[in-house]
């Protein structure tokens, strides 16, 4: 008294290798298991490179500002020496002849370039 499923069914288990279906799950759970160890690998390398690019961060910021610093003093430095230059060649013109103060004009020239550049 089987029924026309019951056959049905009988007939698609006996087409079925059972060896090739339990070597299908085991290659299956072989490589769930890899996946899941690549994804705590990756989860690792994402949580160091993150605490890593946090710190440079910081350092890279602190070195900018260290940097704008510097040239801050450096522009107030130049300032106050071309102040000081001018008090001395309105103060002592014999001793900024004409030839020094070009030379000296070329150099005050060449500094401004460099510094505003």
């Amino acid at each position: 008294p089987d029924s026309a499923s019951e056959r049905l069914f009988t007939r698609i288990l006996s087409m079925v290798n059972t060896d090739d279906v339990n070597a299908i799950i085991l290659a299956q759970k072989n490589m769930l298991d890899r996946f899941e160890k690549t994804n705590e690998m990756l989860l690792n390398f994402n949580s160091l490179s993150s605490a890593r690019l946090q710190h440079m961060s910081e350092r890279f910021l602190h070195h900018t500002r260290t940097l704008v610093e510097m040239k801050r003093d450096l522009d107030s430095i130049f300032r106050r020496i071309r102040t000081l230059k001018g008090k001395l060649a309105r103060q002592h013109p014999e001793a900024f002849s004409r030839k020094c103060r070009q030379g000296c004009q070329h150099q005050s020239w060449l500094l401004q370039g460099h510094l505003s550049g």
